[in-house]
């Protein structure tokens, strides 16, 4: 489809409700117009008539203090997707018994514009583990899970990611750009993406990426935890070949 035939069947409105919806974050307690604008790049006015109209729907509430909570539409939405997820039937009993061996937190995400999500989460019976929920949003190139992903995206696709970050500042394009080097050497070195205490300082992690048996999007598989009891070396010669073929499994 030509350039000029795609600009006419792209709606605008549409793009900056979902572009409200995809604001909210899984910290957040409630936001308001002002904040929800800032976090858009919209102005305030533009913000407030589309949250009246999402509030309408159902997809926004508003809590006690008259901010903006994910209403139960959104809920909806998501449990249909989730159980889309094939996949996660599948991967859960590898991910457990992989956490339960080696003290870890298994997880696996799909990416959302310059975040990955989790989707699903095994954990170990450790004393330490890591608290990240279904839901959560890791950022692309900070993460190794992100990581992963970029390494193993098309050139087409990390393209559209670089562009898509430009978009935003010099900042966060130069952070991706970065993201995706280290996502290629790392690949090219151990076969999968690493992450030790820059994530999170206290914080060691591998990942994987793959593309589900079933079908659909790709998607990466991380496994980690605190640096105090998971070191460096345990993931790379311990962990790493079983995180490896573990993904190799759902994608055949």
């Amino acid at each position: 489809m030509q350039a000029g035939l795609e600009e006419r069947y792209f709606i605008t409105a549409l793009a900056r409700g979902l572009e409200v919806l995809g604001c909210f974050r899984v910290a957040d307690k409630g936001l308001s117009n002002q904040q929800i604008a800032e976090r858009c790049g919209l102005p305030k006015s533009t913000i407030t008539r589309i949250t009246y109209t999402l509030t309408r729907l159902g997809y926004l509430a508003q809590d006690a203090n008259h901010k903006y909570v994910l209403g139960t539409a959104t809920l909806r939405l998501g449990s249909t997707m989730l159980q889309g997820l094939d996949i996660r039937e599948l991967a859960r009993p590898m991910m457990q018994a992989l956490a339960d061996s080696t003290g870890t937190t298994v997880a696996i995400a799909v990416r959302d514009r310059l975040s990955m999500i989790y989707v699903d989460v095994c954990r170990s019976t450790a004393a330490l583990s890591l608290s990240l929920q279904v839901g959560a949003r890791l950022q692309l190139a900070a993460s190794a899970i992100g990581r992963a992903y970029l390494a193993k995206a098309s050139a087409a696709e990390r393209q559209e990611i670089l562009s898509r970050s430009r978009e935003l500042d010099d900042t966060v394009y130069d952070s991706m750009r970065q993201g995706v080097a280290r996502a290629l050497h790392d690949e090219a070195d151990f076969g999968c993406a690493t992450s030790f205490g820059e994530w999170q300082q206290d914080i060691n992690g591998i990942a994987v990426s793959f593309m589900p048996i079933s079908g659909g999007q790709r998607m990466s598989i991380n496994c980690g935890g605190p640096s105090s009891s998971i070191s460096q070396e345990y993931l790379l010669d311990e962990v790493r070949p079983r995180l490896i073929a573990i993904a190799r499994r759902l994608e055949s």
